[in-house]
């Protein structure tokens, strides 16, 4: 079995540690948190989640050990396919997506009646992208200027796409594009400028949201805000969810209540995908809540032992750009539960329930795993090659 596992599945070892934890955390919780979901919808199987999330992780994991056994220089190749394609879908979703959770940001599968999210290509889209551009723009002591405005009209093009009815989700597509063009040394007055002028947008879209008809979830985004800025000021109805999920966190102790004993879980809306960890902090405790927390904190951490093992630039910014978006996502997810951030809609990378989200999180990872595995076999190689060379001075 251990010489299988070393055959087809290589790169970090403490990233694949991580993913088995996460998927754990993720099937146990998953099936606490969906109990009337499934009473509602399920005629009382209260299982039927937890085994589809398991084949959406098991289905996930499959990808994730295939990609990671893909050089990253076929990724680079087809990233503006992938880009031009994620696009035509973000239009498509605009025209006649699915409103789910009152919001279109799903479309649906011709013939097979499954809905997926085109942001969730997009996002992984992009990135490949933009760090493919970065790379090409990378030369001895110059700034990458060059690398601005290709990237920012792709960047400007999703964002836009998305923006419409998933504020938070084109926030973060634009805040770690930024990030990628900072350490891409992409000059700083035009990463300034472009910031303050998004900003400045959304900050005027939030004030005239009342007046805004083309934005129909304008006014909950302006809600979300106040709520956030002034609690004492907002009415119980629109901080329900945040209340909600304090109680979760502040009853559970440092054990928590034990593994399916939540009691917020009925309270809580979409406590198995926007609130997870509520229900993960009120089960598992402070303990369980900091286990998660530092396997983010750790896959951070391990991105940049990948980044820094990099030989070239291409693989370098592709797993930072993939590394900052699922911990950054992570962080929101786990902000938002705890009231450090309003309430966003950011699930929980490879935890929270829905098969769009776990699979592209999954191919995301295996992307990462990829970059790893081929740094490792670089490494090996030029091991061998120094091995060589010094048996032929020894010989001599």
């Amino acid at each position: 079995m251990s010489t299988l596992l070393r055959k087809y599945v290589g790169g970090d070892k403490v990233i694949w540690l991580i993913i088995v934890l996460l998927s754990v955390a993720s099937l146990l919780s998953v099936y606490s948190a969906t109990g009337f979901l499934a009473y509602k919808h399920q005629g009382g199987n209260t299982s039927y989640y937890m085994f589809k999330q398991l084949f959406s992780l098991s289905f996930g994991i499959l990808i994730m050990i295939v990609v990671h056994r893909i050089h990253y220089k076929w990724i680079a190749r087809f990233s503006l396919m992938a880009l031009y394609g994620a696009i035509v879908l973000l239009l498509i979703t605009l025209v006649s997506g699915v409103n789910l959770n009152m919001a279109s940001r799903w479309l649906t599968i011709p013939g097979i009646g499954i809905t997926f999210q085109p942001s969730e290509l997009a996002k992984l889209a992009l990135i490949v992208y933009v760090a493919k551009v970065l790379a090409q723009h990378q030369k001895e002591d110059e700034p990458a200027r060059g690398a601005f405005k290709p990237v920012m009209i792709y960047v400007g093009m999703v964002a836009g796409l998305i923006f419409r009815e998933n504020l938070s989700t084109a926030a973060l597509v634009v805040m770690v594009s930024m990030a990628m063009m900072f350490v891409g040394r992409v000059p700083l007055k035009y990463l300034f400028g472009t910031g303050a002028a998004a900003i400045a947008l959304v900050a005027l879209l939030l004030l005239l949201a009342s007046q805004v008809s083309f934005l129909p979830r304008a006014q909950t985004w302006a809600a979300r805000v106040e709520q956030y800025f002034h609690p004492e000021e907002a009415d119980d109805a629109s901080s329900y969810q945040v209340d909600q999920s304090k109680i979760a966190i502040a009853s559970s102790g440092f054990f928590g209540k034990g593994p399916g004993n939540s009691v917020q879980r009925n309270f809580i809306p979409h406590p198995y995908s926007d609130f997870i960890y509520a229900i993960i902090a009120e089960e598992y405790g402070l303990a369980g809540a900091s286990l998660i927390l530092f396997c983010y904190l750790m896959l951070f951490y391990r991105v940049g032992v990948i980044v820094y093992a990099s030989k070239r630039t291409f693989p370098a910014f592709l797993v930072l750009g993939l590394g900052l978006m699922l911990v950054s996502q992570a962080f929101i997810n786990m902000g938002v539960a705890v009231g450090i951030f309003p309430v966003t809609g950011q699930p929980l990378p490879l935890v929270s329930l829905g098969t769009t989200s776990v699979l592209f999180t999954c191919l995301a990872f295996g992307i990462i795993l990829g970059v790893s595995r081929q740094n490792m076999l670089q490494a090996a190689q030029e091991r061998a090659a120094q091995g060589v060379k010094t048996e032929e001075q020894e010989g001599s």
